[in-house]
């Protein structure tokens, strides 16, 4: 009698199994057929980035004022904790800016502080993250990569700070003959 009942429990267990086996082989049918495919050919098509994504560095140009925002106060330079970034300044007070502007991406851990530090809202993070090369140089951006309208706006862009320099040093050349003039610095 014991050997029965373990026969038909042996059966039963054999029969649980093989049912089980065909539900899994449904669960994978109904995923292959009746699901929407994910996947994406990827040189051929791109996936929509989020508009929080970290990807390639660009820095805003201000048609308005013909210049780039960037004033070179070397914030975000002093921010990163990877020494990516280095800049050459231009002038000082509230004309300044900058005509060099470099960016060294192979060290770069895309942590955002350098953007967190900038007042001015002069650098940011855009969509682009397609940087993979094989030349290691690649990794390396000038303020002509980074510019938005490119190697053009970065002429304005000196064009502009250059002319408001020289017209901030003519005004406080005036102001220092003015003033000289004025203390009797004149003698006959």
């Amino acid at each position: 009698m014991a050997t029965e009942i373990r026969r038909d429990s042996s059966l039963t267990d054999f029969l649980k199994g093989f049912l089980s086996i065909f539900k899994g082989m449904s669960v994978t049918f109904r995923n292959l057929v009746g699901r929407e495919k994910i996947t994406v050919q990827y040189p051929y098509e791109r996936v929509e980035v989020s508009p929080r994504y970290r990807g390639l560095f660009y820095l805003p140009y201000d048609p308005e004022a013909k210049r780039l925002k960037c004033v070179g106060c070397t914030l975000c330079e002093q921010a990163c904790p990877t020494n990516v970034i280095s800049m050459n300044k231009l002038g000082a007070g509230k004309n300044a800016g900058v005509d060099e502007f470099n960016m060294d991406l192979g060290r770069c851990m895309f942590c955002n502080l350098c953007i967190e530090a900038c007042p001015f809202e002069a650098i940011y993070m855009g969509p682009a993250y397609e940087l993979a090369s094989y030349n290691r140089d690649a990794s390396k951006f000038r303020i002509e990569d980074l510019a938005q309208g490119g190697a053009r706006a970065v002429a304005e862009n000196n064009v502009t700070i250059e002319a408001l320099l020289a017209e901030d040093a003519a005004k406080k050349a005036a102001a220092g003959q003015t003033s000289h003039s004025e203390s009797g610095g004149e003698t006959a």
